[in-house]
């Protein structure tokens, strides 16, 4: 493997929320006389900030705050998380990273005591060397985490890559200076992924098969 260290995004990556987040925004759109939005537009639209995606779904944010915003998501999105299971193909990934001897760290936006819990209802806490959430749940920018985690675990930035399944995702990447692999299993389709890398996947079997590809 060509990667000394693998950092993995969370949300839509390492697990499959997709439809219980849909599910959230739809009871909050249903809630203010909106009308719900299907999966595909859902994955056309989201992204950050997170008050520019919630205005292209039409809340009008000049009448809301993030904090009340985050608080109603997580209301309606939190007690379905630990029914959510691992993405098609995540664990052989996971697995095949551990056996070429590769460090593995989680960086999300999710907050850090949310994030653990979640690893541990996985059952993949012990792949990693260091787990990295935010410390309140606005989910915005995990960039500065992203420095936190590469100071203290002294990472090379020629040999490291980011998995993540949105364009945020290679913005922090963008600007850790490492190299970014986006899944197009999770909360951004395609389309959106291709304008921001030309290093899009459409499964993690095909992301494996790079992964363990000679150099």
């Amino acid at each position: 493997m060509r990667w000394d260290a693998v950092i993995w995004d969370f949300n839509g990556t390492l697990v499959d929320d997709v439809d219980l987040a849909l599910a959230a925004i739809n009871t909050m759109l249903a809630r203010r006389g909106l009308s719900e939005v299907s999966r595909t537009f859902y994955r056309s639209v989201f992204g950050f900030p997170l008050m520019d995606y919630y205005r292209r779904l039409g809340i009008d944010t000049s009448r809301e705050t993030p904090e009340g915003l985050s608080e109603e998501f997580h209301a309606l999105y939190l007690p379905g998380l630990p029914a959510c299971r691992l993405q098609a193909g995540v664990r052989e990934a996971l697995d095949a990273v551990a056996h070429a001897g590769a460090r593995q760290f989680v960086l999300s936006a999710l907050e850090q005591g949310l994030l653990r819990d979640a690893l541990r209802a996985l059952d993949i806490d012990d792949l990693f060397e260091g787990v990295y959430g935010l410390k309140h749940r606005l989910a915005d920018s995990k960039l500065a985490r992203g420095r936190e985690l590469f100071a203290h675990h002294r990472l090379r930035p020629a040999s490291t890559v980011m998995v993540g399944d949105m364009d945020h995702d290679a913005e922090v990447a963008d600007a850790l200076g490492i190299q970014v692999a986006l899944v197009a299993q999770g909360h951004q389709g395609p389309e959106s992924l291709g304008r921001r890398s030309d290093r899009v996947f459409t499964s993690f079997r095909e992301l494996r098969a790079d992964f363990e590809a000679p150099v």
